[in-house]
């Protein structure tokens, strides 16, 4: 009798020990949410620089920013930089393709670059023939305060 009762525990041992888990997997586990990228969208001037909206651009002659990740422009408007995801008034009959830009490599794209404006604006001069004294010239101090 034992030895029967010892053949029957080794012959069924294996199943109990390797049994699989037969629950779906949806309830064992909780799934982490991911955060899906923004779309970045290209501007129309962007070919003509070889520009890929990976970084900020500096329109110096114009005093005016690209942010691609807020995905419009950041510009001097009534004493503090405004954001605008359209074109600035001044800006709608520029040829952006032909103009003077900087990009911004090195500045992550979570800061916003018209918080440094001095630096740019003394980094790269604007060429003010170029605007016919309709842009908005920054004004130094601290506009972002403002905002």
């Amino acid at each position: 009798m034992k030895t029967v009762i010892l053949a029957l525990l080794i012959s069924i041992f294996p199943f109990m020990c390797f049994a699989q888990d037969t629950a779906p997997r949806h309830t064992k586990h909780k799934h982490k949410t991911h955060k899906t990228a923004k779309a970045t969208v290209v501007p129309p001037w962007a070919k003509a620089h070889n520009y890929d909206a990976t970084a900020h651009v500096y329109f110096p002659d114009y005093y005016t920013y690209y942010d691609p990740a807020r995905g419009g422009y950041v510009f001097w408007d009534n004493g503090k930089y405004t954001f605008t995801p359209s074109l600035p008034p001044f800006l709608e009959k520029v040829d952006l393709s032909k103009t003077r830009i900087q990009i911004l490599k090195g500045l992550s794209l979570d800061l916003h670059p018209e918080l440094n404006y001095p630096y740019y604006m003394k980094q790269y001069p604007a060429d003010n023939g170029n605007n016919d004294g309709m842009v908005p010239v920054p004004v130094p101090g601290n506009p972002a305060g403002n905002q």
